[in-house]
């Protein structure tokens, strides 16, 4: 065996599944959703540290910190699904038996796969409009259409990470949402 983990059953398959996704979801949400949540903190300290300190507040601030925060958010939806994080409410859980939640989960979450396909081809309409009316930020004017196309990928890449769960239920495997790092990569 290659490294891989074992599921109760022995079946490798699942942790092969998951890696996979993980190698995509994981990088986008640690590398690029952390210099993004990084570049807000700073930006957020250099605005109060201009206004309060310096008396001078930067012209913009809120443009930035919105599009910064609306960034972090489309990079990092797809490992917070991936990992559990989001919340649910588990209460068919504790009362149905294992094998009955496993299609209320293929259900839930085969419902979950198409609204990600109506948002995502709705932010990809609104991201074309937007270009189209030159909808902009308030006072820097920072076009939105790029940031609804970046929230459009974010929730297709969430989509995947669906679609991946359902296949691994459908074949009767356990969806086990782990939190890990880069190092277990």
């Amino acid at each position: 065996m290659t490294g891989e983990k074992s599921t109760p059953n022995g079946e490798f398959w699942v942790d092969h599944v998951f890696s996979k996704i993980d190698r995509v979801v994981r990088p986008v949400a640690l590398y690029l959703g952390g210099f993004l949540a990084l570049a807000l903190c700073f930006w957020i300290v250099t605005a109060v540290g201009f206004r309060y300190i310096l008396n001078s507040p930067i012209y913009g601030v809120l443009d930035i910190s919105q599009l910064l925060l609306i960034s972090i958010v489309a990079v990092s939806i797809a490992q917070s699904g991936r990992t559990g994080s989001q919340v649910a409410v588990e209460i068919l859980g504790n009362l149905l038996k294992p094998k009955m939640t496993r299609w209320t989960d293929i259900f839930v979450k085969s419902i979950g796969v198409a609204m990600m396909v109506v948002i995502c081809v709705q932010l990809i309409i609104n991201g074309m409009d937007a270009a189209e009316y030159g909808e902009a930020s308030n006072t820097l004017f920072i076009p939105f259409g790029p940031f609804f196309f970046l929230l459009g990928a974010g929730m297709a890449l969430y989509g995947v990470v669906l679609m991946f769960e359902i296949y691994v239920h459908i074949r009767g495997g356990e969806v086990v949402h782990r939190v890990g790092t880069m190092d277990d990569l």
